[in-house]
């Protein structure tokens, strides 16, 4: 017996259903794209704090030899290093004396973005010999969470 398949039968998509697929995609695409983007430079500033705490860690062994803290980011290889740069390069990390002070008592290490991460929304991430977390750009709540 054999069968025979009519057009109907063995037809694809009409033009309406492809472009209804079409237009339900770039829907998603519209709403899911944004979204993934801030996650990547959240996921980044994640790196810039990382980095800051590590020049305040250096920072406090320095002090704890020398009584003094260092304007380098880095003071605590040979030679010193001025500026420190995160491991996948998203933000450069310096070190400057706290307003109306000098490195000796205090210190203010500042996180600026580089490359793709100036997109954020935080243009700055501080962090100071007491501790203090400060933020530009953003309020410091959604910039170090």
């Amino acid at each position: 017996m054999r069968r025979t398949l009519c057009w109907s039968a063995v037809a694809g998509f009409s033009l309406i259903e492809l472009m209804v697929v079409v237009a339900i995609i770039s829907i998603l695409l519209a709403v899911a794209l944004p979204s993934y983007r801030n996650s990547v430079l959240a996921a980044g500033r994640a790196e810039g704090q990382s980095l800051l705490l590590q020049v305040a860690s250096n920072q406090e062994q320095f002090y704890s030899a020398n009584n003094s803290y260092s304007s380098n980011a880095n003071p605590l290889s040979n030679p010193p290093v001025g500026t420190v740069v995160s491991v996948n390069g998203l933000y450069r990390v310096s070190v400057a004396a706290c307003a109306g002070g000098n490195t000796k008592n205090c210190f203010l290490a500042t996180a600026n973005p580089q490359g793709r991460q100036t997109e954020d929304v935080c243009t700055s991430l501080t962090i100071s010999s007491t501790g203090l977390k400060g933020a530009s750009g953003a309020s410091v709540a959604d910039c170090w969470r």
